[in-house]
């Protein structure tokens, strides 16, 4: 084949990411599509951890994330200790009814979070 490479087409994706990613898909595409990155992170097991630099992105460039020291990750126990609230892995198993608003709820401290819709987080569930 001298260098080519030929890759297999992508799969679809289930029908309600089709509808989530489709720059066509209206309101409710572009509420999801704007802070995707917010809801990927809600959805995982795990949180990064580290000492970010945010000095280096001024907003006026491409988006720059850089961390100093070591990096680590953040998982928690199984189960919250009493008085908290559920975060990392524990939203996957520690009162499952409310397991929107709980992800709702870790995210809602942060001002780029403001705009996350509970329904499609329901949908995602």
């Amino acid at each position: 084949m001298e260098g080519k490479v030929k890759l297999p087409l992508l799969k679809k994706p289930p029908p309600l990411l089709n509808e989530l990613l489709d720059p066509l898909g209206g309101q409710w595409s572009k509420t999801f599509r704007t802070p995707i990155r917010s809801y990927n992170a809600m959805f995982a097991m795990t949180s990064m951890g580290g000492k970010v630099d945010s000095r280096v992105d001024d907003g006026r460039s491409p988006y720059i994330f850089r961390l100093n020291g070591q990096t680590h990750h953040r998982i928690g126990t199984l189960l919250p200790n009493n008085g908290q609230d559920p975060q990392f892995a524990q939203l996957y198993f520690y009162d499952t009814e409310n397991e929107v608003q709980h992800r709702m709820d870790v995210f809602s401290s942060s001002p780029v979070n403001k705009d996350l819709d509970p329904s499609i987080v329901d949908a995602l569930v």
